[in-house]
């Protein structure tokens, strides 16, 4: 995640508390503070293609 805490509302991931709050819903990472993470976008990331 570090690459992507200074854009945008990833910025709020900083906080430990946000970050700590991770659910997973509906195949998606989710923050109660308004951030989610698309499974394909977290595939792309960690994957080489």
């Amino acid at each position: 995640m570090s690459p992507f805490l200074n854009f945008g509302v990833f910025s709020r991931l900083k906080n430990r508390d946000n970050f700590n709050q991770v659910k997973v819903a509906f195949n998606t990472l989710e923050w109660p503070c308004g951030v989610d993470l698309d499974p394909e976008f977290v595939y792309q990331k960690t994957v080489k293609l």
